[in-house]
């Protein structure tokens, strides 16, 4: 039997605030306890000072995890790090040791919920207009994560293709603490998924590149662009998008040298081009679509943590 103390600032959304996980944990003898002194690990969303505390309070007498699921929360590439000035192990369980997505639907398979129509000449004529719609937070920092030298943040490349069409009217932005007068709403306002809906289904395009850019990090921003019968400009160097998605569906923004090409690119696409593009993404989003019918991601996930529990406890 293993004993849990949550540290459950930055755990939100995850496997270990979920009923239905919690359940599976104990019948694989993990167990959560309020008692601090009568736990086997302590675990975090985040490395933090917080963490620190326990680990300068009790040492090499407990064990300490970090998982997360989000990107920003934890960076390190290593499965075990050192820190605090204590030689005791933090092991980690993020995106960048590849222990937290296997795939890239597991993330956000929830939106993946019903099969699609494909668009043919009687349901999509014409274009309305050929503006970009991007929904994202403003960022007013230089962000960066390199790995190998590989530039991994892809947040300040998306926001400066947002910018450039903004001036040129090119794209319309939506979200949170943009400058005075850019952005035109709030994407998140109310019931987030139907404002999202409500938002996307004006538009043909979407800037939907994920924050980071690695493997299996896929969340929910290609999918409803697509749902939403958005092309999705997206970013497919240097992760495993192709798995799900063939070439020359999304608009894949590796393939252009700087956000004038893809502007240029997107204005001259024909009505032809575009519905051949959707339907490709469409039809991938239809596979993964009956994929989930019998894949338990969550099962999955579950058992890697699992797994780590144990050989945590075993060392």
């Amino acid at each position: 039997m293993f004993k849990i103390f949550l540290l459950k600032t930055y755990l939100n959304y995850t496997p270990f605030t979920d009923p239905k996980s919690i359940i599976f944990l104990s019948k694989n003898n993990i167990f959560f306890t309020e008692d601090e002194r009568d736990c086997d690990i302590f675990l975090s969303g985040r490395l933090d000072s917080y963490l620190a505390s326990f680990l300068l309070k009790y040492g090499a007498k407990k064990k300490y995890l970090v998982w997360t699921h989000e990107p920003r929360y934890d960076t390190h590439f290593q499965n075990k790090v050192k820190t605090f000035m204590t030689s005791v192990n933090i092991h980690i369980m993020n995106v960048y040791t590849k222990d937290i997505y296997q795939n890239n639907y597991s993330c956000h398979c929830a939106q993946i919920n019903q099969r699609l129509e494909l668009l043919n000449e009687s349901n999509f004529l014409n274009f309305n207009h050929k503006k970009i719609v991007a929904l994202m937070t403003y960022r007013d920092t230089d962000l960066s994560l390199k790995k190998d030298g590989r530039e991994l943040d892809l947040i300040n490349l998306r926001q400066k293709i947002a910018l450039e069409g903004f001036e040129t009217g090119t794209v319309d932005v939506y979200g949170r603490k943009w400058p005075q007068k850019i952005a035109l709403g709030e994407s998140r306002a109310n019931d987030w998924s139907s404002s999202k809906m409500g938002i996307l289904q004006k538009y043909h395009f979407n800037l939907c590149f994920e924050n980071t850019n690695f493997d299996y990090y896929c969340t929910e921003k290609i999918w409803d662009s697509i749902r939403g019968r958005c092309l999705p400009i997206y970013y497919g160097k240097g992760n495993k998008i192709y798995q799900d998605f063939p070439i020359n569906s999304f608009l894949d923004y590796s393939d252009f040298n700087n956000p004038k090409e893809l502007f240029l690119y997107i204005n001259k696409i024909t009505v032809s081009e575009f519905r051949e593009r959707i339907n490709l993404c469409i039809e991938a989003y239809n596979t993964v679509y009956e994929k989930l019918q019998t894949y338990n991601f969550k099962k999955e996930m579950l058992l890697k943590i699992v797994n780590k529990i144990e050989t945590i406890s075993e060392n």
